[in-house]
């Protein structure tokens, strides 16, 4: 009995962790490079919740994103007519594309202030 709740007690974890994989429809940190450093952001959409998150491992805080800044976008209030794509860390920044077929849009966040800028395509 002992030798099957050691056994259970050793796949526990790793199906936890798949549960909570499951809850998202995009991940990304910036640690790029494998067992160089622990990361200190992750970018992530849920897939019940169209706005954009960051999380700052060192501080313990998410930020959600789902106003565009002066755009008039908002992810939340506008979904699923607008969404963002081509999401890419680097270095500080999260770079991405609010797709809106009447204003798309290029977008930044910055995780050190927190701030968002957002400047048009020109593409509908």
């Amino acid at each position: 009995m002992s030798k099957l709740i050691l056994l259970l007690s050793f796949f526990l974890p790793f199906s936890l962790v798949a549960d909570q994989i499951d809850q998202y429809k995009y991940y990304q940190t910036d640690n790029i490079i494998p067992n160089k450093r622990s990361p200190y952001y992750a970018a992530f959409l849920k897939i019940d919740d169209p706005c954009l998150f960051v999380k700052d491992f060192r501080k313990n805080e998410i930020q959600e994103y789902c106003q565009m800044e002066d755009s008039g976008l908002d992810l939340r209030r506008d979904y699923p007519s607008i969404y963002p794509v081509d999401m890419t860390i680097s270095g500080l920044t999260l770079y991405f594309i609010v797709a809106a077929p009447w204003n798309e849009q290029e977008c930044k966040i910055f995780f050190l202030d927190k701030s968002i800028t957002c400047e048009p395509t020109g593409k509908n």
